[in-house]
């Protein structure tokens, strides 16, 4: 069975959303490094910014479809990075810990799903 299509609809989804992302990033980078802020981070509003152009210039590069093998590696790592820097559940307790480790699971289920992209053949 050829999936090329279902491959090119899931790289311009993932692509698209970091895009999107990126943009919403930048759009509410003062409340976004409130919260970074809040987790002792240097530069809060500066991590904010450089993110939000990150996802913006992976999701556009995931569109374009160039270097596309290591565009979804710098996501994985980039998903690692953020999830690491703000869902420091290892510091809370009862239901934030317990919301926490949900999105820590979830994003594990992005990462996972950005490895294989990485994997495929394009």
């Amino acid at each position: 069975m050829d999936l090329t299509n279902v491959a090119l609809v899931g790289r311009l989804l993932v692509g698209a959303l970091f895009v999107v992302i990126g943009v919403r990033l930048l759009i509410g980078r003062r409340p976004v490094a409130m919260l970074l802020g809040s987790k002792r981070l240097p530069q809060p509003l500066g991590i904010a910014i450089i993110g939000g152009g990150i996802e913006i210039v992976l999701g556009l590069a995931a569109i374009v479809g160039v270097a596309l093998p290591a565009v979804f590696v710098a996501m994985a790592l980039f998903v690692v990075a953020a999830t690491a820097m703000v869902h420091d559940f290892w510091n809370k307790k009862g239901m934030a810990r317990t919301l926490d480790v949900n999105v820590v699971l979830s994003n594990g289920l992005i990462v996972g799903g950005l490895m294989v992209m990485a994997a495929y053949p394009w």
